[in-house]
């Protein structure tokens, strides 16, 4: 059985104070919109505090350890194979937990930075979390309020990724295509 209390101290000891805040801030946001759509909050807490557990590691080689693994790599990745930290949370989860860990916890750890149709509700929540904690300075309270607002997960996700766009925009940056994809998923008015 998955122990939050063990699993919070591994991440701990692995991330630099200021990414275990905001870890924490993300189990906060997850635990909440858990249980204001019914979902397991157990497995959205741990998730929550284990999705940047590797938020440092990884490089080059990174990317044939994720294809090994099963996990497509996506252009953006290669580029930036930090980007990748997700899939190699996703890939030790059980080995770090030391049980098994459901399909559903690791899909939404893998997906939590660029997002993917394929995520499912939980992976709904850790994306939404981990945009939206408080100790993101790039929101406000009203940027918040309008997103928490949205009646479903999938309207969440879309209104993030319609706040986002502006600015990568402004800054010349190329929006990932399976985000692109997972807007355009979600647009059809598909469930996640």
């Amino acid at each position: 059985m998955l122990d939050y209390i063990e699993i919070e101290g591994l991440v701990k000891s692995r991330e630099k104070e200021s990414r275990f805040i905001h870890s924490l801030g993300v189990v906060e946001v997850s635990r909440l919109l858990a249980s204001r759509f019914n979902l397991d909050v157990r497995e959205a807490e741990i998730d929550g505090i284990y999705h940047d557990a590797y938020r440092y590691d990884g490089g080059e080689e990174t990317i044939a350890l994720v294809e090994n693994q099963g996990f497509e790599v996506f252009p953006e990745e290669r580029k930036n194979p930090m980007l990748l930290h997700g899939a190699l949370a996703a890939i030790n989860f059980e080995k770090d937990c030391g049980s098994p860990v459901p399909f559903s916890m690791k899909l939404a750890v893998r997906h939590h930075t660029l997002g993917h149709k394929e995520m499912g509700k939980l992976g709904a929540v850790l994306y939404i979390a981990d945009y939206t904690e408080k100790g993101r300075k790039h929101l406000g309270d009203e940027d918040r309020k309008r997103i928490f607002s949205r009646p479903t997960l999938e309207a969440m996700v879309m209104e993030i990724i319609d706040m986002q766009r502006p600015y990568m925009k402004k800054e010349g940056i190329k929006e990932a295509e399976v985000t692109t994809e997972l807007y355009s998923y979600l647009e059809k008015g598909m469930e996640l």
